[in-house]
């Protein structure tokens, strides 16, 4: 920092610098400085953007001010400080803006205006407080006004990296777009008057047309960079050196369609470059070749146009991605062995249908499915790169898996558990060599979600079964921790990656209690006992809740019907219900002993053990007491809700019910028609605003 240099000093109240020369000052040359600024070129970390444009401040005052001019900064040292601004233009939170208030002061309006904040027709496009100066790209430009005003010629490299300062810039958006588009019409104007030696070439539009496709401009990016394209094939007939365009190009342009909101012109762009260049290939299989080869598209103008397509907000935009998917998969086979998807390809599809705007179609479980087995079959086939061992986009491949599953989940399918437990299956092969994929905890509960979901007469069993094994891997790997400890006991010890979690249980529970087993109460119970076990084994993530107590109700209260040989559904057997009410009142019994810290009683609770009173086949004394208890022991604690007041209505006959109500403290009965119709049988509804307060007063928005 010159302030702080004994060498220089800074003026407080003016941006001028006065100096005490040293004597071995005459001693120090441009290289001197060229060594520093290549310094901070090879820092890794850090931003020092500002700390080279004061060193170039420093150099250019000492050789005026002090007649030095064997420290005026020369090609070398621009370019390198261009490169320093360069890689630090991605910092939002860059050094330049303190350079620049301590240069100019706070009022810098006149550097931020001019073409970095108007459009071609100089309309204002962001207002004032939003605006972003692009402090690295007017350093840039600074630094190659400072090169041409000093009569040096710079080279392309110096122009390549002005461009790519703008590229490079967070949020620039239009101002970059634009202020990189002017830097390159600059380019063509030099060299039209002698100023400098080479004319761009297609590495300086190509960033250009990068900018433009980060711009967000719906209404201009995609055409500019097309109208850049056509500039740059006029200029190649001209005879212009290296400005034809190559696949880079073409991808920037397709990049800028897509991005930008007219994936439609990135289709069309990228089918023409594949017809263009078949017909090349076959003519040239007839002995006709080409004067000018077309360009080959790569993997990358696939996977730009997939991508976009199944990111669009339109149902058809996965088949329309597909349909570019199959296109890939034809060009590869038709010869073109290193055009081929990678995960990418196969993975902004399937969540497409499972997580984008297609995932309302009814198929769209089933497309994903068959986009997914379709994509472990090509691995399987040598298409390692489909499911990378090292994934360098740093998205887990699980997720791909896990979203089909959960896709037939949401819509209740009834092959979803099928399908989590085959796909749970390829999980575990290909977790053997590729360790992203080795099923998880996270896997597992999608799986689990399946079961829950499908209804099925088996879900139950097989989601009690999931819940096992991975009880038995968390037993595993704890039996091979005890062994380890005897070796050595400072290191971590691992744990299971199956581990099971509350709602692990909770799923288990839902597809006993929504399967037509005549096994639901049972299996249920044992999920409860399961997890209870767990959370006494040390396992603090399976703590019992009182959702699981009340999932064992609800699965009891539906034990009423059951499934028989054929397939029907039919009323289940008076032992099955009884048996099924008896875990239902043990399981009251259970929690009304608070048998974990405010683990106790609810209206769910309350409300779901009434709807077991009023469901199953029982004898009527026994429904009756074990009804009017439950109400009783829930307007005694306060929560008696809408869904208590529902079930218990409907548990009792008319006559009951009002005998409950008084006996419980309720008194609106004697108006006229307050309680029961004209004739007797019938009760009119009553709220719960109108119950006793001191029913309610435990129960969140009661009175409502």
């Amino acid at each position: 920092n010159p302030s702080n240099d004994p060498i220089t000093k800074r003026s407080s109240s003016s941006s001028s610098y006065s100096f005490r020369q040293h004597d071995k000052a005459r001693d120090l040359d441009v290289e001197v400085y060229n060594s520093i600024l290549v310094a901070y070129s090879r820092e890794q970390t850090g931003d020092h953007a500002a700390s080279v444009m004061k060193l170039l401040d420093r150099m250019e005052h000492l050789a005026e001010e002090l007649d030095m001019p064997s420290v005026r900064p020369n090609l070398r040292s621009y370019n390198v400080a261009l490169g320093v601004i360069s890689n630090s233009a991605s910092r939002v939170d860059t050094s330049l803006v303190g350079y620049y208030k301590e240069k100019n002061g706070d009022d810098d309006d006149e550097e931020r205006e001019g073409n970095h904040t108007k459009t071609k027709g100089g309309n204002n496009n962001h207002k004032s407080k939003s605006f972003n100066p692009l402090y690295a790209g007017r350093a840039a430009e600074s630094v190659l006004g400072r090169m041409l005003s000093s009569n040096f010629r710079p080279d392309a490299y110096t122009f390549a990296s002005v461009l790519n300062t703008y590229q490079r810039i967070p949020n620039g958006k239009l101002d970059a777009a634009l202020a990189a588009d002017g830097v390159v019409r600059g380019m063509e104007s030099l060299h039209l008057h002698d100023r400098i030696d080479e004319p761009p070439d297609v590495f300086h539009y190509t960033m250009v047309c990068a900018c433009w496709s980060r711009s967000g401009e719906q209404g201009v990016a995609g055409e500019r960079c097309s109208e850049i394209l056509r500039h740059m094939m006029e200029r190649d007939q001209e005879g212009y050196p290296r400005v034809r365009p190559n696949i880079r190009t073409f991808n920037a342009v397709i990049d800028s369609h897509a991005y930008n909101g007219r994936v439609a012109e990135a289709e069309d762009m990228l089918l023409s470059m594949v017809d263009n260049y078949e017909s090349s290939a076959r003519r040239s299989m007839d002995g006709i070749e080409d004067e000018t080869l077309p360009i080959r598209p790569d993997s990358f103008s696939f996977n730009t146009v997939i991508q976009q397509w199944a990111r669009a907000r339109t149902p058809e935009g996965g088949r329309r991605a597909e349909n570019i998917l199959d296109r890939m998969l034809q060009f590869h086979h038709d010869g073109n062995a290193d055009v081929r998807p990678d995960e990418r390809s196969f993975a902004y599809i399937i969540y497409h249908y499972t997580k984008g705007a297609g995932r309302m179609s009814p198929d769209a479980p089933d497309r994903a499915l068959k986009l997914l087995r379709r994509m472990i079959g090509m691995h399987q086939q040598g298409y390692k790169e489909l499911l990378p061992a090292y994934n360098q986009n740093k998205t887990n491949p699980i997720f791909a898996f896990t979203s089909v599953v959960d896709a037939h989940s949401v819509l209740r399918r009834s092959d979803a558990g099928i399908v989590g437990e085959e796909l749970l299956g390829a999980m575990a092969k290909l977790g053997e060599t590729i360790e992203a994929l080795r099923p998880n905890t996270y896997a597992c509960l999608s799986v689990l979600y399946g079961w829950s979901s499908c209804g099925s007469i088996d879900a139950g069993e097989r989601a009690t079964a999931l819940l096992r094994r991975m009880e038995e891997d968390m037993a595993d790997v704890a039996a091979k921790n005890d062994v380890a400890d005897d070796d050595d006991d400072d290191n971590e010890k691992p744990s299971s990656i199956m581990r099971t979690t509350q709602r692990c249980y909770i799923l288990a529970q839902t597809a006993w209690a929504r399967s037509p087993s005549v096994r639901k109460a049972e299996g249920a119970s044992e999920v409860l006992e399961m997890m209870e076990k767990n959370y006494a084994g040390g396992n603090m993530d399976a703590k019992p809740t009182v959702q699981a107590y009340s999932m064992v109700l609800n699965a009891c209260a539906f034990a009423d019907m059951g499934q028989d040989k054929n397939g029907k559904l039919v009323k289940a057997s008076p032992e099955n219900q009884q048996k099924a009410f008896h875990i239902a009142e043990s399981t009251m019994n259970r929690i009304r002993k608070e048998p974990y810290p405010r683990v106790l009683p609810n209206p769910v609770i309350y409300g779901t053990f009434i709807k077991c009173c009023g469901r199953l086949d029982l004898p009527d004394d026994l429904a009756v007491q074990s009804a009017t208890k439950a109400f009783q022991d829930c307007c005694r604690a306060g929560l008696v809700s809408d869904f208590v007041l529902t079930q218990i209505r409907y548990a009792l006959p008319p006559e009951l019910f009002l005998e409950a109500l008084v006996k419980n403290g309720y008194r609106d009965l004697d108006r006229k028609g307050k309680s029961m119709s004209r004739d007797g049988k019938r009760i009119r509804h009553i709220r719960v605003g109108e119950l006793p307060e001191k029913w309610t007063r435990n129960v969140v928005n009661s009175r409502s």
